[in-house]
């Protein structure tokens, strides 16, 4: 059986035994918002670093088929990604089979999604070079 007695010297005298252990604490804290962005969800808590501002999603659809979305986006806490407005770029709803005539289609589709991509690049090129918030 185990001895469970004081060890000499610790009686009543002994200062308590501390630790120091992380917790996570959420509360809500004022951040700087684009001017593009679209807000954020209140109701949920989450970690600094994962703070993302979005703007308004841009469907990039082609005879009805949804071949991208894209939207601005910013992390200004991210710890392993960049820190600057981007463009994030989400694949459609094209995933399928297709006949040599739809891979055709499928093609054209892309080569315009392809120029309305440049589009928005050269949209955020330009909101970065204004100093874009």
């Amino acid at each position: 059986m185990a001895d469970l007695s004081m060890p000499e010297g610790t009686g009543d005298t002994a200062l308590p035994r501390t630790a120091h252990v992380g917790i996570l604490v959420a509360k809500t804290t004022e951040i700087d918002e684009p001017d593009w962005c679209t807000g954020h969800r209140t109701d949920q808590a989450q970690f600094k670093p994962d703070v993302t501002h979005y703007g308004p999603e841009r469907a990039i659809e082609i005879n009805g088929l949804r071949i991208l979305q894209a939207m601005l986006a910013q992390s200004p806490y991210a710890l392993r990604a960049p820190r600057d407005p981007a463009l994030y770029v989400e694949e459609g709803s094209f995933t399928g089979s297709y006949s040599p005539a739809g891979v055709e289609q499928l093609a054209d589709a892309l080569e315009q999604a392809a120029a309305e991509l440049r589009v928005l690049g050269h949209g955020l090129a330009g909101l970065i070079a204004g100093g874009g918030r």
